[in-house]
């Protein structure tokens, strides 16, 4: 009986040691420290060794009030030189770097704070020691992430820029602001995430990059750019066949879902056009011209299939089709102006005898072709004097050698364009 009652105790002595356990070492050291990089070295190299979930809040949230000191005595100074502004007072130096810094820090260590703050206890039950002051002293702090963003932009790191834009919009979903975002609707949420996106493809972080893409579009005023970047995002991920075709599968389901979506239409047919799927495309096209009869794209497209196989007539009447919709597109004159060209050559080659010259009736029949095509490349000229869109110099040269012959002076300045 005498044994009995001694396990006993020794049993409750253990469960009471046990209860009222102090912090294990490690989180005591990671608690005394100073400094947020002492606090950060010392919790990475032991957070295994770290007692429970509630320690690791613990210790997280040490972390979170140095990052957040640091950020409040810049603050503070800010605050003071205001009022020096004000009173001719003496200006203190702020150490902006620093303020940016400590908040996005502030951020990361109070998430992972809430994040085992939120587990249950080692009754199952969760009980939450810092969420409610880690969600009050933070969220009006959000904005800072965006200035963050813009000051390192304005310094040229593109990496931090990109970072800072990502917290701010990951910050939008995370529970520690949910209370706080029902109440307040994020009106910058949409402008952010699609910078974001930018961001995250000069970083070349193609999975951040259709993420933040993907959160833009929800915004109406952001929805078209951001569709647009992913788009050609996507496309430059694409590594084989199989990749292009299940491209195109979410292309085609994107399009029925949303026919009117220029961007959408035009990557699919590029994409067709790449992978030969001339069926798909010629039903897509059919399709199109149901509801838009005088799309440019649809027009432009046919035309430069036909030319490519030299169906020269198809071609002529496509792409003057799709110059009642843009007249003024140079590439589209350049090529139609070519195909005439093209034309009056094969009907010269086919009249000549065997003499090789071609009687003066039929050329009278064959010179209008070259002059119609001689007048859409001087205009492809005009509205492209350098080229920069279209090639016309070459062609406009043929025609004039074809209409004036070699030694004329306007074929030798259409040859001195070519040079």
């Amino acid at each position: 009986m005498i044994m009995k009652k001694i396990m006993i105790m020794a049993m409750m002595a253990v469960a009471a040691s046990s209860a009222f356990a102090g912090d294990s070492p490690a989180l005591k050291s990671i608690l005394k420290a100073k400094t947020y990089a002492e606090a950060e070295s010392l919790l990475n190299s032991s957070l295994g060794q770290l007692a429970s979930d509630a320690e690791k809040a613990s210790a997280y949230n040490k972390l979170y009030q140095l990052a957040f000191e640091t950020f409040n005595k810049q603050q503070t100074i800010m605050t003071e030189n205001t009022v020096a502004q004000m009173n001719s007072g003496k200006i203190q130096p702020v150490d902006s770097a620093l303020y940016y810094t400590s908040i996005f820090q502030a951020f990361q260590a109070a998430l992972e704070c809430n994040k085992y703050d939120q587990l249950p206890n080692e009754k199952g039950k969760v009980k939450p020691k810092f969420h409610d002051t880690l969600a009050s002293q933070l969220f009006p702090q959000r904005g800072n992430l965006i200035n963050g963003g813009i000051y390192f932009q304005d310094h040229g790191d593109l990496k931090s820029t990109y970072k800072y834009f990502a917290s701010y919009v990951d910050t939008s979903s995370e529970d520690l602001f949910a209370q706080e975002i029902a109440k307040t609707p994020d009106a910058n949420l949409g402008q952010i995430a699609y910078y974001a996106a930018i961001y995250a493809y000069q970083n070349k972080d193609i999975k951040g990059c259709q993420k933040y893409a993907d959160i833009a579009m929800k915004d109406e005023k952001y929805h078209k750019d951001a569709n647009n970047l992913k788009l050609a995002v996507v496309q430059e991920s694409l590594k084989t066949r199989q990749d292009s075709l299940n491209y195109v599968a979410d292309l085609e389901q994107q399009f029925a879902a949303d026919p009117d979506n220029e961007t959408i239409f035009g990557t699919l047919v590029n994409m067709y056009s790449g992978l030969k799927m001339n069926d798909k495309m010629n039903e897509v096209f059919d399709k199109k011209l149901q509801t838009d009869p005088n799309n440019f794209v649809v027009w432009a497209v046919r035309g430069q299939n036909a030319m490519l196989e030299q169906k020269l007539d198809e071609a002529v009447e496509y792409y003057k089709k799709a110059l009642e919709t843009q007249p003024d597109n140079a590439q589209i004159l350049t090529y139609l102006g070519a195909c005439q060209l093209d034309r009056g050559s094969q009907k010269e080659n086919n009249a000549a005898n065997k003499t090789g010259r071609v009687p003066e009736e039929a050329m009278q029949q064959i010179r209008p072709l070259y002059e119609e095509a001689k007048g859409y490349l001087e205009k492809a000229k005009q509205l492209d004097p350098n080229r920069e869109k279209a090639n016309w110099a070459y062609p406009l040269y043929r025609c004039c050698y074809q209409l004036y012959g070699a030694d004329d002076p306007r074929t030798q300045a259409a040859e001195a364009d070519t040079k």
